[in-house]
């Protein structure tokens, strides 16, 4: 199963995801880093608009930074529900109901390392909200359900069309995750992380750690700093492990397309316009989130 990490909390205008490490804080297994870092950088990610020619790395992502346009394809498909239920519950007159914002979330299996290194784990790009805050309206929970249930469905309409296909992909970067040589390059991940003192066994107790410490720590800033320089020690150590899983997703991807090569012409032919045409008629941009 793929692994996606999702939205816990809020740091510093953007959004933790359960996944994220603290260097230098007080939690077991972490000390003071014997290596130098990159110096603290707390400049925020930012996103790219603008709809693609090529949809393979939007649809069949092979590498962490493929997974920017697939993190903007679902994020679109969260702006979509979300404009919905906004015009929804406007026409009621009701409450927005407490669901969370649109968001760009990252795969775990697909680590974009140039992000993480300069952003950390829990970091993951709010999508852009320009629309003005919905005018408070009355409490009916059961006007709010049925604007939320016709969010979900238009949400759902629009992953329908590449979702078939998408998802023949990930068992792919699944069996790429759990090839040998994949494991075998793997096992470097907790040598290299004590060089930084990040004293972990494997990558599992790696995030476990995340977890621990980054809600350990209660002031947002100091967790967003530490989560940084965590972030940076994995970036590095993980690069060897997707040098080796790289070339393999690649491989296995130029022999998807030529299993699939109907499907996915089909697709090339139709989803960039149909972007184009939800954009125009419901307010919002696809855009892609960049370091």
């Amino acid at each position: 199963m793929l692994q996606k990490r999702r939205v816990v909390a809020a740091v510093l205008g953007v959004v933790l995801w359960a996944g994220a490490t603290a260097c230098g804080a007080s939690a077991p297994g972490a000390s003071a880093p014997s290596r130098s870092l990159p110096s603290d950088d707390a400049r925020p990610p930012g996103v790219r608009k603008g709809v693609p020619r090529d949809i393979t790395a939007m649809v069949l992502p092979a590498s962490g930074a493929d997974t920017r346009l697939t993190r903007g394809l679902d994020g679109f498909a969260q702006m979509l529900g979300h404009a919905r239920l906004r015009a929804c519950v406007q026409r009621q007159g009701v409450n927005l109901p407490d669901v969370p914002p649109p968001a760009y979330i990252g795969w775990a299996d697909l680590p974009d390392l140039e992000f993480i290194g300069r952003h950390g784990l829990t970091l993951s790009v709010p999508v852009p909200q320009t629309e003005p805050p919905v005018a408070a309206g009355r409490n009916d929970p059961a006007a709010q359900r049925r604007c939320e249930q016709d969010a979900r469905a238009v949400t759902k309409e629009f992953k329908d069309v590449y979702g078939p296909l998408q998802s023949k992909w990930w068992p792919e970067v699944s069996a790429v995750r759990d090839d040998p040589r994949s494991r075998e390059a793997l096992r470097g991940l907790p040598g290299c992380l004590d060089g930084y003192g990040i004293h972990v066994d494997d990558q599992e107790g790696f995030f476990a750690l995340v977890d621990r410490t980054v809600q350990g720590i209660e002031d947002a800033s100091e967790a967003a700093r530490a989560d940084r320089r965590l972030g940076a020690a994995y970036s590095v150590c993980m690069a060897p492990v997707e040098a080796v899983r790289e070339p393999l997703l690649s491989s296995r991807r130029t022999a998807f397309r030529a299993a699939h090569a109907d499907e996915i012409a089909a697709l090339q032919r139709t989803l960039p316009s149909r972007i184009r045409a939800l954009e125009r008629r419901y307010g919002v941009g696809f855009a892609q989130p960049v370091p």
